[in-house]
């Protein structure tokens, strides 16, 4: 009697309790089916990102073998020298050397260095051991400083004296040196009266210090146009 009471009472609380189990069931179900579903989305949009990667690095794999195959034709093909500019310089002709008339067979006409210079023996200019102006001398430095006024109007002019090697006995200059010097200073005088102007003169001695092959020529004079053949 007891026992059936009991099962009576019980009845209702098994039967919410297998509804309640029931309930957990269906929630349960329905968790697991929206978690498949969400599994399911995420599979196919990583097997769409998947398939997007594959085409990307099928297209760099197409280009770099594009590549390969461009520098391999270059390795194969024939190296061509660069052409070089043909660069034409115009150069200006090269400036005739310059000229004078024949002055005479007392003077000796030669380019140096740039310069016309103009030789004329001492023995012709002066006496021996003098470095005074023979009369006859004028007529010859006449010659030179025509011509020199009409080529060479503006060119600066450098007189030198040269000496023979004898040591100086019968006047007073000291040495060959002083000599020299004077013979020098007195054309470079004679050229100023004629108008030649002071300052385009520069007067020197070498004395016995350029000699030539004889005592003759050593005895000289030279009239150096400064840059005639520039």
């Amino acid at each position: 009697m007891l026992t059936s009471m009991l099962c009576k009472l019980n009845a209702p609380v098994v039967s919410m309790a297998a509804l309640l189990a029931t309930s957990f069931m269906l929630v349960g179900c329905d968790g697991a089916k929206k978690e498949v579903s969400l599994l399911k989305e995420e599979n196919s949009q990583l097997t769409m990102q998947l398939d997007e990667t594959r085409t990307a690095l099928d297209g760099e794999m197409k280009e770099r073998r594009r590549l390969e195959q461009d520098l391999s034709n270059l390795k194969k093909a024939p190296v061509e020298a660069p052409v070089e500019a043909v660069v034409v310089v115009e150069t200006a002709p090269a400036a005739e050397p310059a000229t004078m008339v024949d002055l005479g067979p007392d003077v000796t006409i030669e380019h140096r260095d740039g310069a016309l210079v103009l030789t004329i023996a001492s023995d012709v200019l002066f006496d021996s051991g003098e470095a005074n102006l023979k009369t006859s001398a004028k007529k010859t430095l006449d010659k030179v400083v025509s011509e020199i006024k009409k080529k060479f109007p503006e060119k600066q002019l450098r007189v030198a004296g040269f000496t023979d090697q004898d040591p100086i006995k019968s006047s007073s200059y000291k040495t060959n040196y002083h000599l020299g010097f004077d013979r020098a200073y007195n054309v470079s005088k004679y050229l100023e009266t004629k108008g030649i102007d002071k300052e385009r003169l520069e007067r020197l001695s070498y004395g016995d210090e350029q000699l030539k092959k004889s005592k003759k020529d050593s005895r000289r004079v030279e009239i150096a146009i400064v840059g005639a053949d520039a």
